[in-house]
């Protein structure tokens, strides 16, 4: 479908504005959901999320958080991101090391969904890392009941982590 990113890129865009408004981190919100999305594209397609668009987001969503940060003089945020991507990293690094479903670009990803939660707080935090956690149970038991996968079956899990935060960052 021709310009189907672009219609969907707006589709996020539009109710993210909406619920942000013009907040000073609204930029470091509306670059993840780029960034968001076009990480899930790739993953879709490649079963990969590369280094060259997750490591460089995270400098990107540092300096719009820090900004964000010095214009609504609330440093708490800058602190929010970076406990919010060391707890999302390191849980997931955990994931990683117990089941190996789960691949390397995942837990590298991991960081930037939970340090964008963690600007809004710990309860976005859980609800975002848990609802992308529950839609990949739920598509992985749909493929199961509809004899369209098996449990050998890989599951591409960074569109679900990044509408868990969608989820959670909409909700808060």
């Amino acid at each position: 479908m021709p310009y189907a990113t672009e219609i969907t890129t707006a589709a996020v865009f539009g109710p993210l504005g909406w619920r942000i408004g013009l907040a000073p981190l609204l930029l470091a919100y509306l670059y993840m959901a780029a960034a968001g999305l076009a990480l899930s594209l790739i993953d879709l397609r490649t079963r990969r999320l590369p280094d060259a668009l997750t490591l460089p987001s995270y400098v990107v969503l540092l300096a719009l958080v820090a900004v964000g940060g010095i214009v609504s003089r609330d440093g708490g945020v800058t602190v929010g991101l970076v406990l919010g991507a060391m707890g999302a990293f390191s849980l997931y690094w955990c994931f990683r090391r117990m089941n190996t479903a789960l691949g390397p670009g995942d837990v590298k990803a991991s960081g930037l969904v939970g340090g964008i939660l963690g600007t809004i707080g710990v309860h976005a935090w859980v609800v975002g890392i848990g609802a992308g956690l529950i839609l990949a149970a739920l598509y992985a038991v749909t493929m199961l009941i509809s004899r369209k996968g098996s449990a050998s079956t890989l599951v591409p899990y960074g569109p679900f982590m990044f509408a868990g935060c969608l989820v959670a960052v909409l909700a808060a």
